[in-house]
């Protein structure tokens, strides 16, 4: 069984009267005024990171600690909640539209919402990802762009990652992006993979589909316009 750290209810009452910011009313106040029982790897990593201060012997601010921790974890989880709603409305819209109105979309994505179509982009994957299992829910991370690296990884890297214990709310984006770095000869391949090669080709084929998708787009123009003036005379 985890060995377990208790906080008492006097100290959290004192450091909670002494904040402005917590509102004794409010549910966070109660359940702050309840024993706070912490793991020991939490309490491990709070002498770590104030080793050599007097931090530890004082209640009060090992309280306060604790509850800002656990009301940043609480945001945190929400700001996954939120991009992840944002991710789960594009999608829908995406299948609403027609593939021309979609490129349309894209293109105006910046004057619509108040992100970029490369985030969009990013966040209908992360949805997606989620929706399929990739990323269970429970162990998705409040941080989108470290999120969608997760979504970059291959099947193997993915596995690697599974057995590593990287997927997971709070895995840092640096994290996933050593396992990609680290991972990034396929067990298939005998040699090792060309990356400067990858890049550019990846940029090649970026700039191709920028340059296919305004052809599309210019070419239904002129189809709804053709349209427009042939009216009924269109067999």
């Amino acid at each position: 069984m985890p060995k377990t750290h208790r906080v008492s209810r006097t100290s959290i009452r004192s450091m909670m009267d002494d904040d402005d910011h917590l509102d004794v009313g409010d549910n966070r106040a109660d359940m702050l005024i309840e024993q706070v029982v912490v793991d020991d790897n939490v309490m491990t990593t709070i002498e770590d990171v104030f080793a050599g201060t007097s931090v530890l012997s004082d209640t009060e601010k090992v309280s306060k600690i604790l509850a800002v921790r656990a009301e940043v974890n609480q945001n945190w989880s929400q700001a996954r909640d939120s991009f992840l709603a944002i991710g789960r409305a594009l999608l829908d819209l995406e299948n609403v539209l027609s593939k021309a109105e979609y490129i349309k979309l894209r293109q105006g994505s910046e004057r619509l919402f108040p992100f970029s179509d490369a985030t969009a982009t990013q966040l209908r994957r992360i949805a997606k990802a989620v929706s399929d299992g990739v990323i269970p829910l429970d162990a998705c991370p409040g941080s989108y762009g470290t999120a969608y690296q997760i979504t970059l990884l291959n099947d193997y890297q993915l596995r690697v990652a599974k057995e590593r214990g990287l997927i997971r709310p709070d895995v840092t984006r640096r994290e996933i992006a050593n396992l990609r770095k680290e991972t990034i000869t396929k067990p298939e391949f005998t040699g090792r993979v060309d990356v400067n090669a990858l890049k550019d080709e990846y940029k090649k084929l970026l700039r191709l589909r920028e340059k296919l998708e305004a052809e599309i787009s210019n070419v239904d123009s002129k189809i709804q316009e053709i349209r427009g003036l042939l009216g009924d005379l269109i067999i």
